[in-house]
């Protein structure tokens, strides 16, 4: 009889633990969703009005990013949302970054931006890089990032070999202006996208491993010309890519730096930060002082340059007053059917502005920019640059 009471007293004294340890576990109450800014507000309003399917803004003030916002999808169709970890196609705001590698090996002395094209392009067989026209004045790497180089962008659509095209003896006279090399001012995505062959024939390495030795890596971004180069290359937010070839092309490289760089937009704004500060970026000189600024000045009475042109070294020197009335705003824009990029800069307030899209309609201009472009820039001077 005791052993059955001391039975009872052991299972009495384990009830109070089996019921304790079967009570469920409360659920950990969700951190509560931030209300979004009137900044916010506006930034989708003015993606949702240009029928952006996915884009990031991303604007830096005195060397630091102060904002970032992520709208839409990277994958309309797999309802992917957009995040920063995204990669965007820069379009022609790829002709800037492959510029600052252009202006790397300047200043180490590799390259001589009023060299002949056919100098630097021939190697062994070096020719006349020029327009039939005026077979005497030859085309440089200044002219080509100037955009005073006098060649068409018909070109395109011939798919003559480079080298052939440029030749002055084998060049055909309808794939250049009919003005003299230097002496007008006609945008090329053609003649800009020949730096990109000019870093391999410099180099010897192709383009994006060209730009990552000279650029990239030394900023420590995640960036290539094209996508399976990425870190995450399953990131991007578009398909659309040409294959990237495994040997040096001297003759069709071109494609590549027109046009086919992919960055974070993050990784984009800190290209502007650089370029901002004069080459400084993080507490390195990435480019000299002087080389931005001459990337950002005229380049009238310089290597045979006499027309006035809407850029300095691939840079664009936009007069925009009423968003700067006493200054030139610098930066590029970039647009590839339905692909909007911006990347703009003002040196005077340390203000940086980069916008990417996968989709938007890109509407009329305001001072040459594309109008969402152009709005979110407004209402980001408005937000960080005090009047």
């Amino acid at each position: 009889m005791k052993r059955f009471f001391a039975f009872l007293l052991v299972l009495a004294l384990c009830l109070p633990l089996c019921t304790v340890a079967e009570e469920p576990t409360p659920e950990p109450t969700p951190e509560p969703t931030p209300e979004p800014s009137q900044l916010d507000l506006d930034v989708r309003r003015i993606f949702k009005s240009a029928q952006t399917v996915g884009g990031e803004v991303v604007v830096a003030k005195d060397g630091e990013i102060v904002y970032q916002y992520c709208y839409g999808y990277a994958n309309q169709k797999n309802r992917i949302a957009a995040t920063p970890d995204h990669y965007y196609r820069l379009a022609s705001v790829s002709k800037m970054v492959t510029a600052v590698a252009v202006m790397r090996l300047v200043e180490t002395g590799r390259l001589d931006l009023d060299e002949n094209l056919g100098t630097i392009l021939g190697g062994d067989e070096p020719f006349f890089a020029g327009s039939p026209k005026y077979p005497t004045v030859g085309i440089t790497p200044r002219m080509l990032m100037n955009h005073t180089s006098s060649i068409w962008d018909s070109y395109f659509s011939t798919k003559r070999p480079l080298r052939t095209a440029i030749n002055v003896k084998t060049a055909y006279k309808t794939s250049f202006y009919k003005e003299q090399p230097g002496t007008a001012y006609h945008y090329s995505n053609y003649g800009a996208g020949i730096l990109g062959c000019v870093l391999e024939a410099v180099t010897g390495l192709q383009v994006s491993e060209a730009v990552s030795d000279l650029v990239f890596s030394r900023m420590g971004l995640d960036a290539a010309y094209a996508p399976h180069l990425l870190q995450n290359p399953d990131n991007i937010t578009s398909r659309f890519n040409r294959p990237y070839p495994e040997a040096i092309d001297l003759d069709r490289d071109y494609y590549l730096s027109y046009g086919n760089c992919w960055m974070k937009c993050a990784d984009l704004c800190k290209i502007g930060i650089m370029l901002c500060d004069y080459g400084k970026y993080n507490g390195e000189q990435i480019l000299e002082e002087a080389t931005v600024k001459e990337m950002l000045s005229s380049q009238v009475g310089k290597g045979g340059i006499t027309a006035e042109s809407e850029y300095g070294l691939n840079v664009a020197r936009i007069n925009a007053p009423k968003l700067f009335p006493d200054r030139l705003l610098y930066g590029h824009q970039g647009r590839i059917d339905s692909t909007l990029c911006n990347l703009y800069f003002d040196p005077e307030t340390r203000f940086v502005f980069a916008m990417v899209t996968n989709y938007c309609t890109p509407g009329a201009r305001m001072y040459g920019i594309r109008r969402p472009a152009y709005t979110l820039l407004k209402r980001m001077v408005e937000e960080f640059i005090p009047q």
